[in-house]
């Protein structure tokens, strides 16, 4: 892991900015708890929206980590395409479901509109960035698209611990909580991104299937 680019990739510390503003703010405010929860309901959606719209633009796709019967008779871009429309479906319908769970169930305190525009306005700079790299690093290697469908689960494994166990195990004192969410959240950033990065020929990935990918994790 080359940490030199990792310290000077500014979505990193948009990132890492925007999780110790949010700390910050719930430790002078507890009353926003409600607000962070759709911040991250949120945060993870644009996680979703983008990888999807990564995939829909790649320019060269290995389909060697996507054991789906149809996209094996597509050619590599038409096959991302539908896997990427597939993920859209499957990912989007998860979290629709967790929309109404959220909606449903009962959380005390004010939501704060002001900070949530804030916040989102900064996860989209932070995703803005991440896309133009993407695309960048597309020039030069071709995109495995079974690693790029297995991440976004990765990544917001986090967040939604955060939502949830809180409400189940009726949790008060959130802060040590929501500081180890940050440094997960920091951690899986720059372990999936650090992944996405390698040069990956189409010849070097034959081997990779997306079990293997995600247990790599």
């Amino acid at each position: 892991m080359n940490w030199r680019k990792v310290l000077t990739d500014p979505s990193f510390w948009i990132l890492l900015g925007v999780n110790v503003w949010m700390l910050y703010s719930f430790e002078h405010n507890p009353q926003i708890f409600t607000t962070l929860i759709w911040l991250y309901w949120t945060q993870s959606v644009l996680y979703g929206l983008f990888n999807f719209l990564d995939m829909e633009t790649v320019r060269k796709a290995d389909m060697s980590g996507m054991d789906i019967k149809p996209l094996k008779d597509m050619s590599g871009k038409q096959a991302a395409r539908t896997a990427g429309w597939f993920f859209l479906v499957h990912y989007g319908g998860f979290h629709f479901a967790y929309f109404i769970y959220l909606l449903i169930t009962k959380h005390s305190g004010p939501f704060d509109w002001d900070m949530y525009k804030k916040v989102i306005a900064a996860f989209l700079v932070f995703q803005v960035i991440n896309f133009v790299q993407h695309k960048i690093q597309d020039r030069t290697r071709s995109a495995n698209i079974g690693r790029m469908f297995a991440i976004p689960y990765l990544r917001i494994v986090p967040m939604h611990l955060c939502i949830l166990l809180p409400a189940f195990f009726h949790w008060t004192n959130l802060t040590v909580f929501l500081v180890l969410k940050i440094i997960t959240d920091m951690i899986m950033y720059v372990i999936t991104n650090s992944y996405y990065k390698k040069d990956i020929t189409v010849a070097d990935a034959t081997s990779v299937n997306l079990e293997s990918t995600i247990s790599s994790q």
